[in-house]
């Protein structure tokens, strides 16, 4: 079989494990191992800057951005507000909310952190955008406000269907979290 098929066979089948993988760090590892492949295809298709600029940038730069963003993304913070009783109950570590929370943080290979207001975040360390999730509870409802760009925001508004007395609302970044 000749090398430049093998080599876009390969290339699809990384392609597909990219996709699939829930570990971002072993996605990361496949995009580059892709690049490379398609490094070497445009080299053996006579374009040698090209294959050196996806050497170079795409298995190469590109990993360490994500790279150096994933390892700064390993806490999930939630602010509670007033929410204390057993929808979330964190200091027992039970309750509805915290176990879908709980699950959505092990999911993504996150810490789970919940600060009980706005006042209690240190802002030499944190800054309130920082923040990924906000609860509270408005008639009989907990709501929850997070960032709609997020991909585990998206995760949680499915997760909450659900759930008849949790309401996600996705809020843009300049709004004032409460």
């Amino acid at each position: 079989m000749n090398i430049i098929i093998l080599l876009q066979i390969f290339l699809i089948i990384i392609a597909i494990t990219v996709i699939v993988l829930k570990d971002n760090l072993k996605a990361v590892i496949f995009f580059s191992v892709f690049s490379l492949i398609s490094a070497i295809l445009y080299f053996f298709y006579k374009a040698p800057d090209l294959a050196l600029a996806e050497a170079a940038i795409g298995s190469a730069i590109t990993p360490l951005i994500f790279i150096i963003a994933i390892s700064k993304q390993r806490e999930f913070i939630v602010v509670s507000g007033k929410v204390d009783d057993e929808f979330l109950n964190v200091e027992k570590k039970t309750g509805i909310g915290y176990v879908m929370l709980k699950e959505l943080t092990e999911h993504y290979n996150l810490k789970l952190t919940f600060v009980k207001s706005k006042s209690d975040i240190s802002f030499n360390i944190f800054r309130v955008r920082n923040v990924d999730l906000f609860i509270y509870k408005e008639d009989e409802k907990y709501i929850f406000k997070a960032n709609p760009v997020s991909i585990i925001s998206n995760r949680l508004n499915m997760m909450s269907n659900n759930y008849e007395d949790i309401e996600v609302r996705l809020i843009e970044e300049d709004e004032v979290y409460d």
